[in-house]
């Protein structure tokens, strides 16, 4: 909404082996132990950009005191069929951060190298030893905020471009004086005290509902509240309060939009189907891209919404109806995705908008809801009438909103945000369908007057979104060009997306780049399996059925073998044909067995094709009568938190319901990395209780997470504890002295505690943990607490 709402690698770093290495054994020797488990490809991609990073080739130049930090790992691809894998860095110079040096490592599941990408090349030579305070360089950065509400971080660092500067990079968290939220990144030269630049986040961008429908909607709250249960981090609270709205009959809204609590009702249905297609047609976890997503406001009082660069604020239209439709709500996050992804949301005006309407388009294509709701299109904001003239922008046409460009130019740069973002939006609809689709949506003229024919929506957004995931800071319409044909080139090997795709950049006039990709067709048959519905519930004794489907999706068609495995003894699965050209369907057959125990099971149906096989889960649930002895299961707590290095814990309660007592076996699932539970006693009697402790290390990224206790017996049933891992280390337990934290840049001098130790800096770091084996020359110990 309104922002107020490769160059291929040298052959060594082409794929990696792990090679094992064996002693000579005689033959009265045991045999050798078995070899190791071969690694993940999360692992190979990661092993494949460290080194890719770590011997600075290509794009990856780094000069001798600069190293690359790894960040995060993304997953792409295409959900089921293809993965891909991009794993960005964070630059260091001489232990300070660089901003603007990021990188990203493309690669597939294999570990192999497919493209390297970087915000600058190395170079850097900067003094860094500080002439200014920080607290002078806060005061600096607090002038440029009218309302100052916090200060999120004040970290000496260095900014990239030509030989660097010193900087200290303060976030400013407050109001403009017209009330717009702004986050406002300042980076005060370290040694002048001039401000060097500055960088704002902010982007403007059941129940009964006004917007969507058809109502009553079907809505994930928790506790009768306006807060998912299902996926972490989001809810949605009134702006005046900061809390969720309650309902004891956990129905919520009016259906008339100008009641905040519907406009909770659009956010919470909006959200969660952006979320399903985030996972199902990108294979995104989350808004975040870890399985996390933001709060959103209702009740802003501005003709507009907002992305904060921490939440989500939504206002209202002219008539004071809260604008939560679909492709504000979906635009909205789309800033969000746009922050957590490699390189951050990009600089050149236009590209952040655009982004957030290609999601919304996206978010309004899958949900695909009926007439007279915000069905699927390529208009944004027309169902809620922002200022009473309707859509605020069209993809199809740009120009047909307020005289938006349709074709980039130098002067797009330098154009307003929103107006800016008409290249790109022109751009996705061409790559979706086309300058003549058909089918009841608009023609689409073009710049060059070619004609261009679209790969679909999904489609074209996984180009977008893989794209994303190549982005390093400072994007530009020119890099997205580069960055959009090396995607579709990984996703697609027949080049038909790569040839769409540059089609449509050339039809919007972003011209050809120096070092572009070129796409050769790879050949070879490919193609995709499914199935509907994905699971179903049958009685011992019942039968079942779902379609599979094929479809062929790179040369010609191929015969496809399916057959299906994991059920349990007495479950049958028959296919009607057991064999289908792809591209036909068949009909999957599920017979139960009168004996067969009451349980959820995952059949999988595996399609082999003449030269690779793909497969498909579906979840078969069979019911029966209740088992002659049952118990219950519960938590109390439910939820808990600790800090990264500590343990948090919860009462497991169970309860004979019927029957007698028995003894069941205890387990825990979905533990965050590094952490560890313990149940004291790991097994009990029904109607007895244990003690559930989790306990996490330094290394356990914060978050929320759904731990599922599992309590085995006669029958299995779970609880869920609902565990939140906060930032940084334990309390170092030296009163005042501030603890140490993994994300804070330290200099000379800087006084911690850590391990109930305290530690003086002797050196420029990040991330150097106290005590560490390799932090001697950064920290030096100044005794116990």
């Amino acid at each position: 909404m309104k922002r107020r709402i490769g160059v291929p690698l040298a052959a060594c770093l082409a794929a990696l082996s792990v090679p094992v290495v064996m002693n000579a054994a005689s033959a009265s020797q045991p045999a050798p132990a078995a070899p190791a488990p071969a690694a993940s490809p999360l692992a190979l991609a990661n092993s494949a950009g460290d080194l890719a990073a770590a011997s600075g080739l290509d794009a990856l130049a780094k000069g001798p005191d600069e190293q690359f930090v790894r960040r995060t790992t993304y997953q792409g691809g295409v959900p089921g069929r293809k993965d891909l894998f991009y794993v960005s860095y964070d630059r260091t110079y001489k232990g300070l951060p660089v901003i603007g040096g990021d990188a990203v490592v493309a690669t597939d599941s294999a570990g192999k190298v497919l493209d390297t990408v970087a915000a600058n090349r190395g170079g850097l030579a900067v003094d860094t030893k500080a002439t200014i305070t920080a607290q002078k360089a806060e005061g600096v950065a607090r002038a440029q905020v009218s309302k100052v509400d916090s200060i999120d971080g004040n970290a000496l660092s260095v900014l990239s471009g030509g030989n660097g500067k010193l900087v200290y990079e303060t976030i400013v968290a407050g109001h403009k004086a017209d009330g717009v939220p702004t986050r406002l990144h300042v980076y005060v030269n370290a040694r002048t005290g001039a401000v060097e630049g500055t960088k704002d986040d902010v982007r403007a961008g059941t129940g009964q509902s006004q917007w969507n429908g058809p109502n009553p909607l079907n809505i994930d709250t928790s506790n009768n509240q306006t807060v998912d249960p299902i996926r972490s981090g989001v809810r949605c609270v009134d702006y005046s309060g900061g809390q969720p709205f309650t309902k004891a009959n956990n129905s919520f809204g009016n259906g008339n939009a100008t009641s905040k609590e519907t406009g909770c009702v659009d956010v919470l249905w909006s959200t969660q189907h952006e979320w399903d297609m985030l996972k199902n047609w990108l294979g995104r976890s989350g808004i975040n891209g870890s399985g996390g997503g933001v709060t959103v406001q209702v009740g802003l009082n501005q003709v507009n919404a907002y992305w904060t660069g921490d939440h989500i604020e939504i206002g209202h239209n002219n008539a004071n109806q809260w604008i939560g439709s679909m492709d504000v709500v979906g635009h909205e996050h789309g800033h969000a995705i746009d922050q957590y992804t490699p390189g951050g949301a990009g600089q050149e005006a236009g590209l952040g908008e655009g982004t957030g309407d290609i999601f919304g388009a996206l978010t309004e294509a899958y949900t695909n809801e009926p007439s007279p709701y915000d069905t699927p299109d390529y208009t944004v904001g027309e169902s809620v009438n922002l200022v009473g003239q309707g859509p605020i922008r069209n993809m199809a046409n740009p120009s047909l909103v307020n005289g938006d460009p349709n074709c980039y130019s130098s002067r797009i740069p330098s154009t307003e945000v929103h107006a800016a973002a008409g290249p790109l939006n022109h751009w996705f609809y061409l790559l979706a369908e086309g300058s003549n689709p058909g089918g009841g949506k608009p023609t689409s003229p073009t710049c060059n007057n070619s004609s261009v024919t679209g790969i679909g929506i999904q489609a074209a957004g996984r180009v977008f979104y893989n794209a994303m995931l190549l982005k390093t800071s400072g994007m530009s319409y020119n890099r997205y060009r580069t960055a959009t044909l090396t995607a579709a080139k990984n996703l697609d090997p027949t080049c038909a997306q790569y040839n769409a795709t540059k089609a449509a950049w050339n039809a919007v006039s972003v011209a050809q780049q120096s070092g572009e990709p070129t796409c050769t067709p790879q050949g070879g048959n490919e193609f995709s399996i499914a199935v509907n519905p994905t699971s179903g519930t049958v009685q011992a004794g019942g039968s079942t059925s779902a379609t599979v489907s094929t479809s062929t999706t790179s040369g010609t068609a191929q015969s496809v073998a399916l057959t299906a495995s994991g059920q349990p003894s007495g479950v049958t699965v028959t296919f009607n044909p057991a064999t289908v050209n792809s591209g036909a369907t068949s009909t999957a057959n599920i017979a139960v067995g009168s004996n067969v125990t009451a349980g959820t099971y995952p059949i999988v149906i595996k399609g082999t094709g003449t030269a690779t096989n793909h497969t498909v889960t579906y979840n078969l649930t069979v019911g029966g009568q209740p088992p002659a002895n049952d118990f219950s299961l519960a938590l109390n707590p439910t939820s808990g938190s600790t800090d990264a290095g500590s343990s948090v814990s919860t009462t497991v309660g169970t309860t004979t319901t019927t029957g007698s007592a028995q003894t069941v076996t205890l387990t825990a699932s979905g533990l965050p990395t590094g952490a560890t539970a313990t149940f004291s006693p790991s097994s009990v009697t029904t109607g007895g209780n244990s003690t559930l402790t989790i306990a996490t290390t330094s290394s356990t990224p914060a978050g929320q997470y759904s731990v599922t206790v599992t309590a085995s017996g006669s029958a299995n049933h779970t609880a869920t504890f609902s565990l939140t891992v906060n930032g940084g280390n334990p309390p170092g337990g030296c009163g005042s002295v501030a603890e140490w934290s993994s994300s804070q840049a330290y200099v000379p001098n800087d006084l911690v505690s850590h391990g109930s130790h305290k530690w003086k800096s002797t050196w420029y770091s990040t991330g150097a943990e106290p005590g560490a084996p390799g932090s001697w020359a950064v920290w030096q110990d100044q005794g116990a607490c």
